[in-house]
């Protein structure tokens, strides 16, 4: 995700470069042959490029909404993810604490449940984090869990849900332990279908992009103006018909740029600088988790990187 305020121009070349070069080319030809060799028939209406432009401008407005809503419901998703693994881990430490302040269970044995709890939770973020991302886990997994776990869920096509299968096991290996009671394992079986939920929504999201005839009639509808462009607007200053060059490169920046904003932002799992920062948020979750259950020894909160956070 892009945190910083102002940006440089030049990494927006390479995305409007073609663009640029075609307006170039269509408005010189344009100048040299209506201007230079008076063949006027070729300048056509200017009610051209308006109805055109507003058709344009109306597809491309569509486009970057639509992408904007995929990148704020990616951004959502991991939201519930956030609140869900806290309240999973918060309820699961009231719960077991009762069970401590009662005496009918040892307090170490309830401590290292709830370490195993956060931490599996922790790492069930960080998998789906790289599952998402196609990035490989190994070193978050290694980290946090144990390694007859870690080589489980490593070997695993759906790392996230070997961990949360685990995480129910965990929970009933409690029950059987005296660490919960009653409904206790309900209540947190039912945080973690709610996490299995978001999950599902994370993945469909990426890898359902939009459509892709629409990305590419898109690219094609912005390409067909740039050419047409001058043709229809070179009459509209006679006096100064060289302008055309210029103003054409201008709206071909310009056209290109909020198709690109789009398609950008229509994959917000794509490990891209626009993207949502799911690898930051998945380790200042792990430090929410860890803090939840008095664990000191946490890692240093994520914070961007050039301006970038991911």
């Amino acid at each position: 995700m892009i945190v910083k305020e102002s940006f440089n121009f030049r990494r927006t070349v390479p995305y409007v470069r073609f663009d640029l070069l075609l307006a170039a080319i269509s408005a010189t030809a344009v100048y040299l042959l209506v201007d230079v060799a008076e063949i006027s028939w070729l300048a056509l209406p200017s009610l051209v490029a308006t109805v055109l432009g507003t058709a344009l401008a109306i597809l491309l407005a569509f486009r970057a909404n639509t992408a904007y809503q995929r990148w704020w419901e990616a951004s959502t998703i991991w939201a519930q993810i956030t609140g869900l693994s806290r309240t999973l881990i918060r309820v699961a430490r009231s719960l077991t604490d009762a069970k401590v302040a009662q005496g009918s269970v040892a307090s170490d044995a309830v401590h290292a449940w709830q370490r195993d709890l956060a931490v599996r939770q922790a790492a069930w973020a960080h998998s789906l984090a790289r599952q998402l991302r196609q990035q490989d886990a190994t070193a978050e997994l290694t980290r946090l869990l144990p390694a007859d776990e870690a080589a489980l869920v490593l070997a695993a096509d759906n790392g996230p849900a070997v961990l949360a299968r685990l995480q129910s096991q965990a929970i009933f290996r409690g029950y059987a332990a005296g660490i919960l009671a009653g409904l206790d394992n309900f209540q947190l079986e039912t945080a973690l279908a709610g996490l299995s939920v978001q999950q599902a929504l994370a993945e469909r999201m990426s890898a359902t992009p939009i459509p892709r005839p629409h990305d590419y009639l898109s690219r094609m509808f912005v390409h067909c103006y740039v050419v047409v462009f001058p043709f229809a607007t070179i009459s509209v200053v006679p006096a100064h018909q060289w302008l055309v060059i210029p103003t054409t490169l201008l709206i071909a920046l310009y056209f290109r740029l909020i198709e690109r904003v789009g398609a950008a932002n229509e994959e917000p799992f794509a490990n891209r600088v626009q993207d949502v920062p799911i690898t930051a948020l998945a380790i200042n979750l792990e430090r929410d988790l860890l803090e939840l259950i008095d664990v000191p020894d946490r890692p240093a909160k994520a914070v961007p990187v050039d301006g970038y956070l991911w």
